[in-house]
């Protein structure tokens, strides 16, 4: 790449997170979920099922599969300033070890080649952990 291109795009957490948790997907496997275990007619419609999840509102939570990564994660969201940062080139073992370096950066994860999670910490403001990181980072062309 030539000098000027390298760049690191940015993503609130708690955007991402929304969205996953707001998929329609994901909102078909619950009531499918939820059917089953509370031994529910596939043939039921939608307000009918509605009706019955919330008179069962006590059980249904207990039934519905929450992870300990998802529990974690809505932990981490509700501790830390979370961002996913999205970039043009690798994440090295040296570009990781200065991200550990940044003031701010209390919670650091190499999600892949490409992308980093960072949760900032509270007495740090995101902008400026913003600033030093694509500082300290983004590569120099040539």
């Amino acid at each position: 790449m030539k000098k000027g291109k390298f760049k690191i795009g940015w993503q609130k957490y708690e955007d991402l997170m929304e969205k996953q948790l707001s998929s329609p997907i994901l909102a078909t496997i619950m009531k499918n979920f939820a059917m089953q275990n509370l031994n529910l007619d596939d043939d039921m419609s939608d307000e009918e099922l509605d009706e019955i999840v919330e008179s069962h509102e006590n059980v249904v939570p207990n039934i519905v599969p929450i992870s300990e990564k998802l529990i974690e994660e809505m932990t981490l969201l509700s501790s830390f300033d979370c961002w996913m940062g999205h970039t043009n080139f690798d994440i090295t073992p040296v570009i990781k070890e200065k991200l550990n370096n940044i003031p701010g950066v209390e919670v650091l994860k190499i999600c892949s080649r490409y992308r980093f999670f960072i949760g900032v910490g509270t007495m740090f403001d995101f902008s400026e952990v913003r600033k030093n990181i694509e500082l300290d980072i983004l590569p120099k062309g040539d």
